[in-house]
Order: C-alpha cells, then sequence, then structure tokens
C-alpha cells in the first residue's frame, strides 16, 4: 500500500513537535533532506500560526471539530500491526538494549533518521507503549510491552500485551467502550460519530477508522478480546465463523507468531490437504505464521491484498507443482519486492532451471515417509532462509537490494 506524503505545513508541524528546539534553518534543512523543500522564512510562518491559533479553537458540541491541521495528532498514523516493527528491530539488531534513532531507521529501511515515514513509525510506538524516545535524535527504548509483544514469556502474555498497546492509545480505547457489544459501522455514521462523541477532527476521522479497523482485526487474528469488554454480538460473531471461507479452509487458525511466511501454491483437493497438514505446521515449527491467498477477505483488490502480504512477510514458501500461472505471477511479486522464498515441487522439471541454484526442495510422494520428510524439510530451510535470506533471493534481485 502506498503511503501519502505529508503537505509542506504538516511536515513543518510534524518536525517541530519532535525538535521543539530546532531552529528554522534547521527544520528547512532536515525536510530538504527528505526531499521537502521549504524556506526558513516559511518555517517561522508556520511557528507563528500555531502559536496564534493556539488555546484560542472554540468548538461547537453539536458538530464537533471540523478540522484540526495545527493540533498534534492524539492517535498514532499506524496500526499496531506496524508500529511492532520498531520494538522487533530492536531486539534483532541490538539484542533489546536502547538504539539509537540513526541506527534504528536504518535498521527499518530508512535512510535518514529524519525520515517523515520513520518518524510517524517511531512516534506510533511511542503512542502504543511499545517503545520510548522519540525524533531523529531519539535513543529508543524497549519497554515491557514491546518485549512482551516481541520476546513473550507464553502466547497469554502476547495476547495481553496487545490488548494493552490498544488500549494505551485513549481515543482508541474510548471508542471500542463506547460500541460495547454492537458492531461498529463501517460507513459515515461511524466517522460522524467520532468527530460528534469523541472530538476527532473531521479531517482525521478517517485515518482513525482505518488504523481503528485494522488493530480489531490484528488483534482478532490473535484471539484478543476487544477492549473494555466491546466486541461484536455473539450471534454475527458465530455466523461469521460458521461462514466457509474460500477454498476448503473452514475456519481460520487462531495466530500466533508476529512474522509471516506467504505461500504460494494452487488451490483446491489435494493441495489444501497439503497445506494444512504439511505446511501450517511445518511453518509455525519454523516460528511464522502461515498465510495464503485464499485466506484474504478484506475488501478491494485481490492482486493489491497479495502484494501487501508479500512485502509484510518475513519469508516466502512456492510450491511449484505444474509450473502454476498463478504461482509464477505471486513469485515473480516476491522476487520484485526482494523477499527469501524457498522452493518445493514433487519433480525438479517444475523448476525454472534459472532458479534451481537456491533453497529446493524436491519431494516424492510415493516415498513412504515422503510426508514427514517434507514437513522437517521445509521448517528447516525455512529456518536457514531466515538466518541467511540473500541466498533465497535470485543474484540480480540481491545485487539490487544491496545497492
Amino acid at each position: 500500500m502506498s503511503e501519502q506524503k505529508p503537505s509542506k505545513a504538516e511536515a513543518v508541524r510534524t518536525y517541530i513537535a519532535d525538535h521543539p528546539k530546532a531552529a528554522r534553518n534547521e527544520v528547512a534543512a532536515a525536510l530538504e533532506g527528505q526531499g521537502m523543500k521549504v524556506t526558513p522564512a516559511y518555517v517561522s510562518q508556520i511557528k507563528h500560526q500555531a502559536k496564534s491559533k493556539k488555546g484560542k479553537a472554540k468548538v461547537s458540541a453539536r458538530s464537533g471539530p471540523p478540522t484540526a491541521k495545527w493540533q498534534a495528532w492524539t492517535f498514532p498514523k499506524n496500526p499496531l500491526e506496524d508500529a511492532i516493527r520498531i520494538p522487533k528491530q530492536i531486539e534483532e539488531k541490538n539484542a533489546g538494549n536502547p538504539m539509537p534513532a540513526s541506527l534504528l531507521a536504518k535498521a527499518a529501511g530508512y535512510h535518514q533518521p529524519n525520515d517523515w515515514r520513520f518518524l510517524e513509525l517511531l512516534r506510533s510506538a511511542n503512542q502504543y507503549g511499545l517503545v520510548s524516545g522519540t525524533g531523529a535524535r531519539a535513543t529508543v527504548r524497549m519497554e515491557k510491552l514491546g518485549q512482551d509483544i516481541v520476546i513473550p514469556a507464553s502466547p497469554h502474555d502476547r495476547q495481553k500485551a496487545l490488548l494493552a498497546a490498544f488500549n494505551n492509545v485513549p481515543d482508541f480505547k474510548a471508542v471500542a467502550a463506547f460500541y460495547g457489544e454492537k458492531k461498529i459501522p463501517d460507513d459515515e455514521f461511524f466517522l460522524n460519530t467520532l468527530t460528534r462523541q469523541f472530538n476527532i477532527p473531521r479531517d482525521r476521522a478517517q485515518a482513525f477508522a482505518d488504523v481503528f479497523g485494522a488493530n480489531l482485526k490484528y488483534l482478532r487474528a490473535f484471539d484478543v478480546t476487544r477492549p473494555e469488554g466491546s466486541k461484536e454480538s455473539a450471534s454475527s460473531a458465530e455466523k461469521e465463523r460458521a461462514l466457509p471461507e474460500r477454498g476448503s479452509l473452514k475456519q481460520p487458525q487462531v495466530r500466533a507468531f508476529l512474522e509471516t511466511c506467504f505461500v504460494m501454491m494452487p488451490f483446491g483437493s489435494w493441495f489444501d490437504k497439503y497445506y494444512q497438514d504439511i505446511y501450517v505446521p511445518a511453518i509455525r515449527e519454523a516460528g511464522f505464521e502461515p498465510v495464503r491467498a485464499d485466506e484474504l477477505f478484506s475488501s478491494g483488490s485481490v492482486v493489491e491484498q497479495v502484494w501487501e502480504q508479500i512485502t509484510k512477510a518475513r519469508v516466502l514458501l512456492a510450491d511449484l507443482t505444474d509450473r502454476n500461472p498463478n504461482v509464477f505471477y505471486e513469485l515473480g511479486l516476491a522476487h520484485a519486492a526482494k523477499k527469501p522464498v524457498i522452493f518445493a515441487a514433487p519433480k525438479v522439471e517444475d523448476v525454472p532451471f534459472d532458479l534451481r541454484h537456491l533453497r529446493v526442495i524436491i519431494y516424492d510422494i510415493r516415498e513412504p515417509e515422503w510426508a514427514v520428510d517434507l514437513r522437517e524439510s521445509v521448517t528447516e530451510y525455512l529456518k536457514t532462509a531466515l538466518k541467511e535470506p540473500e541466498k533465497s533471493i535470485p543474484h540480480p534481485f540481491r545485487v539490487m537490494e544491496d545497492e
């Protein structure tokens, strides 16, 4: 999903909020490094506007706040799933120890610590209570909530921490408690309620609804109860669980791991059984959550959803049986995203010649213990791909990654 670049004024306000003592020349130079050209005079103008407007906004209780471009955001701009990237990188790259924002930004995939996308992600992680320390010059520390999510002692500890992180945002907690047992609407009535009941600025209501909805979906995936007892009515929830899903996958599994492994394979008949009985347990044994394209049910383009899952996945598994065209299309997307992929196939002829030097598992269903052997091989190959991801990426894309 593409990220919308903020306006010049919003970029200046955001930087000033993180660096209140920064001089106007420093603000202009930092934003220019992010590809946002502003003059020192413009920075002074925005600062003056913020001071003159502060405390003067009086909003009708009936309509709620119409806009709030000059106000600080009271809720995270990023969903919890994305914000978890910050404590994960601290744990993986610095053994959980406090980490300078300059190094953390690069670990999270950004070139500079003053990149507005990194600063927003870091601020979101702070608002969820996962870390402490904001700004391009900060030393960022992982908090207990972040530890309980990233390196929990048990699945239950992770569930509790996810719920606590959601509740750490007062606006999210209040809205969830307000709806209680009712089903939360997904139309303009919800946006109107956010503005009138909770004073969410009208021009930010849709952003709030998007992040709030993504968080509820993420919590449900881990079988976490909605905050303050707020959940869909039992009847509607039971009906939703009872609905048959696409393919032969009857019921979604409760998610146990943060990292995902996206599985690219044909659907139907024996393939679904292979997925459930072989690939799913093998992937979980390696410490990943399996995801397959027919498990995606969000509205919108299927290709966009597949691309989103590919970019989120830590590693991928491709079953190349019979050279299925859909599998090869998804494989092309995975290579374009520079993701490590391991391959499985019943015969070597199903594997393109220029991919046979990568990690390929050839299984023979005529062997008595073929399913056990395949499951163990998938687990082993996934763990190895995690340690040495570059060896599971074709060389041309690996070179692009290095550059």
